[in-house]
């Protein structure tokens, strides 16, 4: 009777941690802002709701977003976990605060590979950490 007790408790154990995951959002479709890189305070970060996001769509492998000022798009190459952004175009709106601008911008140049676990993203540049990511429903209904 003991072995059936600890056999059950094992097994409810295991299912509750399992069922505690959440599953990995998808790179493509995901709207995703930035939610740390060591050049960028929080600050400048959290200002308005959509500033230093991305979006990547698969049908075309473009990338789009936003930074603090600037909208910016392009291509990107995925295989596997390596990731690449290729051609990056802006607008060219002057605005305060361009150093935060330049910063992302040169860590978007420098990305090589990504990770994904549940709604965080993660960039990396030869796995040394670049940003890090947070999924939003829509970054334009956080306005209101």
């Amino acid at each position: 009777m003991k072995k059936i007790f600890a056999a059950a408790a094992l097994l409810l154990a295991m299912t509750a941690c399992g069922g505690s995951q959440k599953k990995a959002l998808p790179l493509e479709g995901t709207t995703w802002k930035l939610a740390k890189m060591e050049a960028i305070p929080a600050k400048a970060v959290d200002a308005e709701a959509d500033f230093f996001t991305l979006q990547f769509s698969a049908a075309d492998t473009l990338v789009s977003g936003r930074t603090n000022c600037n909208r910016f798009f392009g291509k990107y190459e995925l295989k596997g976990q390596k990731l690449e952004f290729e051609n990056l175009g802006m607008t060219r709106m002057a605005c305060p605060e361009m150093q935060y601008e330049d910063a992302f911008v040169k860590m978007l140049d420098e990305v090589d590979g990504y990770e994904i676990k549940g709604e965080e993203l993660k960039f990396y540049d030869d796995k040394k950490l670049l940003a890090e990511f947070r999924a939003v429903q829509d970054a334009a209904a956080q306005k209101k």
